[in-house]
């Protein structure tokens, strides 16, 4: 699997939930986020690699989930995370069963309020390891 099929297989495995999606550096979000709920990719960063003809590579993801906060959602925010926190479950099980992928290790979810954009959201970081498949050719 290489970056571009990366990319692709993050995004088919979001898209079924509702979320648009959107990847880049960390500071372009507010810009490029136009609908919620979002799914917002940074820069995947390699991070590992193993293996001659047929290897792996691992990647460190960060995926930040993100719904419009409104009056409500701000005075209970837990509901909204508890909702988000089962769409990061269900994503990753999508993600899971994309051809390619080996394994998904050291998964951590940690609820956020107004860091993404200044829309005003409440979200979800998620970052984990993902190791894929890799053809040398």
């Amino acid at each position: 699997m290489n970056r571009t099929s990366l990319i692709t297989a993050l995004r088919s495995a979001i898209e079924p939930l509702g979320y648009s999606f959107e990847t880049g550096d960390a500071h372009s979000a507010a810009s490029k986020i136009r609908t919620y709920p979002a799914a917002w990719l940074d820069t995947p960063t390699a991070v590992a690699s193993g293996g001659v003809n047929e290897g792996f590579i691992e990647y460190r993801i960060s995926f930040r989930l993100l719904h419009a906060a409104d009056h409500d959602a701000v005075l209970n925010p837990e509901s909204v995370w508890a909702k988000i926190e089962n769409d990061a479950l269900v994503f990753l099980h999508n993600l899971y069963i994309e051809e390619g992928v080996v394994a998904i290790d050291s998964i951590k979810m940690v609820p956020t309020a107004f860091q993404t954009t200044n829309h005003g959201e409440l979200g979800l970081t998620l970052t984990f390891a993902l190791k894929v498949e890799l053809y040398f050719c």
